[in-house]
């Protein structure tokens, strides 16, 4: 039996035991919870905590059962375009593990962290560089103040070596509904070294049930970091028509079997995403209030050298053997491509300041200084470096001056973003037929179709498309899910589903009579009878 909406005694006699256990700092009330938790969402939340010990969770737990009070547990709260920290369901308190923020071990010998679920990428990162140690950052485009946790139980992904965030993850701790803990079985039978070693364990493979779940408040766990090389590599590949997007599927699929130990991910982005990066939104267009037409979009791209499409990967080895994959990708995209650039930090610092020191020169190249700045930083995700730059994307239309505090601005929910995150076979056919739907219902939408393909190995692409419009407005909001609910029916008429999805489009995931999720309820509902844990949440 799932927990209700509960009297008011009820809520009042569990948020007093909380109180009692985190203090009053610990606990917010339905108002503050809202202003907090509730931005982009419709949902009632009744109230938040906000634990600063990783022992305060299973007696948190407890209480909610046992006043059978629903929880939903997020790790920062930031998970842009997926419906942030909003529940997915009604009178949810917000369990926010923000404060848990302890890197608890690193492991330098064998490659590894353990941290808890407020441990943000840039705060790993100073760790790693006050320790000297030569490990790159699980990145994503998300940004610096992003949990690690969060991503990973997501099965969110990168261009670092480990590009699969939820591959990388080697072991977990987690509370179970019923408040008691659960533990890799290694560790219990004594083989507490070889738990950072070995991520399958022994017996049942559980970690598994965690992610994308409501099975579990994880509150550690062992990622597996890549060791930073002495040489990383970027490449640009410019595709300069759109006949040459299949070929280059292909050349891809072909280069990610002979030289894919040494590449990370690979992106493909479309003209108008490109633009979205490079190009500052055109007064026309944003006067009308409709998307970038075909021309205006040529003009645009034409204008700062940008071609049909652009292909970014990096490579990371030994100087010698960078080179000679380097070398590889260029002869391997050479009979479907125009110009190819190849890019080292250092490189990529003298554009910097070239750019900067020779302004009228940088733009004659197509460089200008903005250019160079994303260059540098989409060279730093490369590289295992967090960066917010990519957070500008949902003001790419706004017209309006760029926040200083890009993350605490987005937290407000006013700059509107859905993704859109479906996965597409690398099979041309198949990737030109979803491009097709792609432009045809954003564009009818009145959206521009930024669309990203992002390799996850040769044989399947992710592809990244975000929905952008004013957050304030209902009636853009409404049009936004309007488009995003085409988009996810027709893609699925295409057998190609999203491999994630927000608070707020749960729903979309029925699909009749299915034997996976009739298992993972019945699993859910022994571990979690009373449906205390985000109730709803992947359907479970």
């Amino acid at each position: 039996m799932n927990a209700v909406p509960h009297p008011e005694q009820a809520l009042n006699r569990a948020l007093a035991e909380w109180r009692t256990l985190l203090g009053a700092d610990g606990v917010l009330a339905a108002q503050a919870a809202a202003e907090r938790y509730g931005a982009g969402g419709a949902r009632t939340i009744p109230a938040a905590l906000r634990p600063t010990a990783a022992a305060s969770v299973a007696p948190i737990v407890r209480i909610a059962a046992q006043h059978r009070i629903r929880l939903h547990p997020v790790s920062t709260g930031r998970n842009w375009g997926y419906g942030g920290a909003c529940p997915p369901s009604d009178h949810c308190v917000v369990l926010d593990l923000s404060r848990l923020n302890r890197i608890i071990a690193v492991d330098a010998e064998l490659g590894t962290v353990t941290l808890e679920p407020g441990v943000t990428q840039g705060q790993l990162r100073a760790h790693l560089d006050q320790l000297g140690l030569p490990f790159m950052v699980p990145t994503t485009g998300a940004g610096t103040s992003t949990s690690l946790v969060g991503n990973a139980l997501e099965r969110g992904y990168g261009i670092t070596p480990h590009a699969d965030h939820f591959d990388a993850v080697i072991a977990l701790e987690a509370v179970l509904p019923d408040g008691s803990l659960y533990r890799p079985r290694l560790a219990t039978l004594g083989g507490e070294r070889m738990v950072p070693g070995y991520k399958w364990g022994i017996g049942p493979y559980l970690d598994g049930l965690f992610s994308q779940s409501n099975f579990g408040v994880v509150t550690q766990m062992t990622i597996a970091l890549a060791r930073r090389p002495p040489h990383v590599e970027a490449f640009y590949i410019f595709l300069d028509r759109p006949d040459q997007l299949a070929p280059a599927i292909v050349a891809l699929r072909g280069l990610l079997r002979s030289v894919g130990g040494v590449m990370g991910g690979v992106n493909i982005l479309n003209g108008y995403r490109l633009a979205s990066m490079a190009c500052p939104y055109p007064a026309g267009p944003l006067a009308r209030g409709e998307p970038l037409q075909a021309q205006e979009l040529s003009a645009l791209l034409q204008a700062h050298r940008l071609g049909a499409y652009l292909v970014v990967g990096s490579v990371y080895s030994e100087a010698p053997v960078a080179r000679a994959a380097i070398a590889a990708i260029r002869r391997g995209f050479a009979h479907c491509s125009g110009r190819s650039v190849s890019l080292t930090r250092r490189k990529a610092v003298l554009l910097q300041r070239l750019a900067l020191r020779f302004p009228r020169l940088g733009a004659r190249l197509g460089l200008g200084q903005d250019q160079a700045t994303r260059m540098l930083s989409a060279l730093n995700l490369m590289e295992g470096i967090p960066d917010d730059l990519a957070l500008r994307l949902p003001y790419w239309k706004t017209g309006a001056p760029l926040p200083d505090d890009l993350p605490r601005d987005l937290l407000n929910g006013e700059r509107g973003l859905i993704w859109y995150a479906p996965l597409v076979p690398m099979v041309p056919d198949t990737v030109l037929a979803f491009e097709a739907m792609v432009h045809r219902v954003c564009l009818a939408h009145g959206f521009e179709p930024l669309i990203t393909l992002t390799s996850l190995s040769e044989r399947c692409f992710d592809s990244s498309v975000p929905l952008l419009f004013d957050g304030r407005s209902p009636a853009e909001t409404e049009r936004a899910w309007r488009c995003f609910d085409a988009l996810f029916d027709e893609g699925r008429q295409l057998g190609i589903v999203p491999y994630r999805v927000g608070s707020q489009a749960f729903h979309k995931l029925e699909g009749g009579d299915d034997p996976a999720l009739a298992l993972a309820r019945r699993l859910r509902q022994s571990l979690d009878p009373d449906g205390i844990l985000s109730p709803g949440r992947y359907n479970l």
